[in-house]
């Protein structure tokens, strides 16, 4: 398959992408903002548990934020890392629709989804499991690429995180392999919901987050990925309600902790010829509710910390240079030209 074919045409999709400008080394090619893990959910369904506290509010307030609101600059795009709505519920459709009407429908960029595990109950290749998450965004948006400025990203479910290799799996690593391949010259981002490599230290982790799922536990993903180090500039996840940073092998491994609980910010992107800029955004104090805490009280009777995070908050909101870093662009990993202004679809079957 040729490059010319491999591109398609540009996405249809809610909402407006600025064009992007011709770009100097001191000039942005584009910014993002990765969001995940918001947990909206419908309000009034009978015999349904609590939400998160205030899951609702930061999810608004990250909206707001794409709005240019609150001192920050807004993104030309939002790329999900899985689990906006809270889902596990029978009827998905309803935490679908809410999500549309309260956040999606005042969004005034494109929204590039990404299956969690919330948003089809872990059903990665099950059939009828993404009936609603289809409905809501439309057919192809389950495993998919797109390009922006000369930049590609590649969009996989990873729902099925905690499958032992299977025939599954083994189907998410070919066609993953097969896209890195037919991207060919542009650097890639990965956005996929859970993490491919433990992103503290993994005895403390599996227990502070308490399900098997800590990673995606067939190792043939990540071995994909490492494969192509030279192309893929990061790997962006959520999941684990905490934020972190790791480098494995010259690929970026970055996951935010996501609005819903605590901790609960979202992160920024800004692609530059020779670097990308990330920032964590933290919500406002006045929601950062301790009920929302996975890693420690009240879920557990400690907080949970690991060798390289000696505090609880350095557990969960990460040390500093995880919050804000800056990733190197070398080689490969430089994007050539300006690329096609807005985004374009990538075909990866």
């Amino acid at each position: 398959m040729t490059r010319r074919q491999f591109v398609s045409s540009a996405l249809s999709l809610p909402g407006a992408l600025t064009p992007v400008a011709t770009p100097n080394r001191c000039e942005r090619r584009f910014r993002f903002f990765v969001w995940n893990d918001m947990h909206v959910r419908a309000q009034g369904v009978a015999g349904r548990p609590p939400g998160y506290p205030c899951a609702e509010e930061k999810a608004r307030w990250a909206l707001e934020c794409a709005l240019g609101l609150h001192d920050i600059e807004p993104p030309d795009f939002v790329v999900s890392a899985g689990d906006i709505i809270d889902g596990e519920l029978e009827d998905f459709d309803q935490d679908f629709r809410h999500l549309r009407t309260a956040i999606l429908d005042r969004l005034p960029v494109p929204f590039l989804p990404c299956l969690g595990n919330h948003e089809n109950a872990q059903g990665e290749g099950i059939e009828g499991r993404t009936d609603a998450y289809d409905c809501c965004f439309g057919p192809g948006r389950r495993n998919y690429a797109f390009a922006c400025g000369g930049v590609a990203f590649l969009v996989l479910d990873t729902s099925g995180a905690h499958r032992q290799p299977d025939d599954v799996t083994r189907a998410r690593n070919a066609l993953a392999r097969r896209a890195l391949e037919r991207i060919g010259n542009m650097p890639v981002f990965l956005l996929t919901h859970v993490p491919l490599i433990p992103m503290r230290d993994e005895a403390v982790l599996k227990e502070s987050f308490g399900f098997s799922s800590y990673k995606v536990l067939d190792a043939g993903l990540l071995d994909v990925v490492e494969a192509h180090s030279e192309a893929v500039v990061a790997v962006l996840t959520g999941h684990l309600h905490l934020t972190a940073a790791v480098t494995r092998r010259g690929v970026a491994h970055i996951t935010s902790g996501g609005t819903c609980g605590y901790p609960a910010d979202f992160v920024s992107l800004d692609v530059f010829d020779d670097r990308v800029d990330v920032a964590m955004h933290r919500a406002p104090e006045r929601w950062l509710d301790r009920g929302g805490d996975i890693h420690g009280f009240p879920r557990y009777d400690h907080d949970y910390t690991d060798a390289s995070h000696l505090g609880h908050e350095e557990y969960v909101w990460g040390n500093p240079d995880e919050r804000t870093l800056s990733i190197r662009l070398e080689r490969a990993k430089r994007p050539r030209g300006t690329g096609p202004a807005g985004l374009q679809a990538l075909r990866v079957e």
